[in-house]
C-alpha cells in the first residue's frame, strides 16, 4: 500500500483506481480511473480488472480475474500493492437462508446477496445491482425496498433502455403542458411519482449521455425540475439501479460519468449467473411448482432437468429456467415431460452444449475456408448466447476484446458496438 497503509477487504467491493471516489485512490497517471476490484469470497479474495488501460499484473501475467489465496504483489501502472490474506476463515460466513423475498437459492453466492440486502435495506444508501439478464435484478430492488422504512411508499420502475433519448428527461423528471411538441398535458415524471418510496432505474447503462449530468444534479440536490418549468421540487426517495453492462469499464472509456457512478453505486450488489449456482435449480423448480399449484410434479421435474440440462449454460439464467419449467409443466401428462422434446425449447436446439455446424469447405483455399468456418462458428455462438459478449467469450475461451475484434472483422458486431455486452 502507498505510504505503508493497510486496507481490509471484506464482502463489499474495494475499488482501486485514479478516480477520487475509489475506495483506494491512487495518483499514478498510468492507473485507470477504475482500475480493479477486490472482494472477499468463501474461495478467497476475488480480483477483477475493470477494463484498465495498462492491466493488472501479478508476477509477469496480466490478470483479468483471479482468486487470491496467498501473499502476492499486484502491479497497477507504476504502483505495487502487497496482498496478504489474514486467514481463510475470514473469507465470509454465508449463513443458512434459502430465500429472501422472491429471491430463491441456498448457494453461498445467494446467501451473500441476502446478507447484503438485510444489511443495506434499512439504510438510505443508493444501490447498483449488476448481473446478466434474467438473474433477478428487479427482485433484488424490490427486496431492498421491502426491507427499508419506505416499504409502504411507491416502487417506481423505469426501463432506461426503452426510453427514447428525446424523452428521457421528461420520463424521469416530468414536464409542463406545452413545454415541447406533443406535451398536451402535465407529466409528473418517475422521480416525483416515487416521492416517499424507491425509484428503480433498470438498465442504467443505456441512459442517454446527455441526461447523466441532470440525473447527477437530482441525486445531489434531492430535487427535480420538470422540462419547461423554472422551479425545482423537493423529492424524498431512494435510488436503486441495475445494469447488465460493466459501468466501471464505461467509466474508463468515458461513456459513463464517474461522479454519477459513485453517487449511484454507494453499494454494489452482484448477482451470480445460474450456471455458477446450479445447486439452486431444485429450489427454483420447487418455487415454480408451488406457484403453478403442481407440487406433485416436482420430483419428475427435478429428475428431468438434472438428466437433460446438466451441461446447459442457461444464458437466460433464472428467467429462462422458470419459463422452460412452466412450459414443461403445462404439457406434463404425469410422465415428467409429456413426451416433449425439450431440446427444441432451447436456443441452438440442444441441451448438451453449443452446436456448431462447419460449412462445406471442399474446394476452398485455406484463407477462405478459415474465414467461412469462423463466420459460422461465431454466428452460431452469437445466436446461442443472444449477443451476450461475456457469455460468448466464455464459450470460445477468448477475452471479450478478442471476441469483439472477430465479430467486427466478420461483420457480425451490431452497430451499437457492444450494447449487448452483458445482455
Amino acid at each position: 500500500m502507498p505510504g505503508g497503509a493497510r486496507l481490509a477487504i471484506g464482502a463489499d467491493p474495494v475499488v482501486i483506481g485514479r478516480a477520487p471516489s475509489c475506495t483506494l485512490a491512487l495518483s499514478d497517471v498510468e492507473v485507470s480511473a477504475l482500475h480493479c476490484e477486490l472482494r472477499a469470497t468463501p474461495d478467497g479474495v476475488r480480483l477483477r480488472d475493470l477494463g484498465s488501460t495498462n492491466g493488472t499484473i501479478i508476477g509477469n501475467v496480466a490478470v483479468r480475474e483471479a482468486y487470491l489465496t496467498g501473499a502476492c504483489v499486484l502491479v497497477l501502472g507504476r504502483t505495487s500493492l502487497a496482498f496478504e490474506p489474514e486467514s481463510k476463515k475470514a473469507f465470509i460466513d454465508t449463513g443458512t437462508d434459502e430465500s429472501f423475498g422472491n429471491l430463491v437459492g441456498a448457494s453461498p453466492a445467494m446467501r451473500r446477496v441476502y446478507q447484503a440486502i438485510a444489511r443495506v435495506g434499512p439504510t438510505p444508501l443508493s444501490v447498483l445491482v449488476t448481473g446478466e439478464t434474467g438473474t433477478g435484478k428487479e427482485l433484488v430492488a424490490r427486496a431492498l425496498h421491502g426491507a427499508s422504512d419506505r416499504a409502504s411508499g411507491p416502487f417506481i420502475v423505469v426501463d432506461c433502455g426503452a426510453i427514447p433519448a428525446s424523452l428521457a428527461e421528461s420520463v424521469l423528471f416530468g414536464h409542463t403542458r406545452g413545454s415541447f411538441t406533443g406535451a398536451t398535458e402535465e407529466r409528473r415524471g418517475a422521480f416525483a411519482e416515487a416521492d416517499g418510496g424507491t425509484v428503480f432505474l433498470d438498465e442504467l447503462g443505456e441512459l442517454p449521455e446527455e441526461v447523466q449530468p441532470k440525473l447527477l444534479r437530482v441525486l445531489a440536490e434531492g430535487s427535480v425540475q420538470p422540462v419547461g418549468s423554472n422551479t425545482r421540487r423537493k423529492v424524498d426517495l431512494r435510488v436503486v439501479a441495475a445494469t447488465r453492462r460493466d459501468l466501471r469499464e464505461d467509466v474508463n472509456t468515458e461513456r459513463f460519468r464517474s461522479d454519477l457512478f459513485f453517487r449511484i453505486a454507494q453499494v454494489q450488489l452482484e448477482l451470480p449467473p445460474l450456471r455458477d449456482r446450479r445447486s439452486d435449480i431444485p429450489l427454483l423448480l420447487a418455487r415454480v411448482c408451488e406457484r403453478a399449484g403442481r407440487a406433485v410434479a416436482l420430483d419428475r421435474l427435478v429428475d428431468l432437468f438434472a438428466s437433460r440440462f446438466d451441461r446447459y449454460d442457461w444464458p437466460g439464467n433464472v428467467r429462462e429456467l422458470t419459463n422452460m419449467a412452466n412450459v414443461v409443466l403445462a404439457l406434463d401428462d404425469g410422465r415428467g415431460d409429456a413426451g416433449v422434446d425439450v431440446d427444441m425449447l432451447l436456443p441452438g436446439g440442444t441441451a448438451s452444449g453449443p452446436r456448431v455446424v462447419a460449412p462445406h469447405l471442399k474446394g476452398m483455399g485455406f484463407v477462405d475456408a478459415k474465414r467461412a468456418f469462423e463466420e459460422e462458428y461465431f454466428r452460431t455462438l452469437r445466436e446461442e448466447t443472444r449477443g451476450n459478449i461475456s457469455a460468448l467469450a466464455r464459450r470460445c475461451g477468448l477475452a471479450r476484446h478478442q471476441v469483439r475484434e472477430h465479430l467486427r472483422k466478420l461483420g457480425l458486431m451490431p452497430k451499437s458496438d457492444g450494447a449487448a455486452d452483458d445482455d
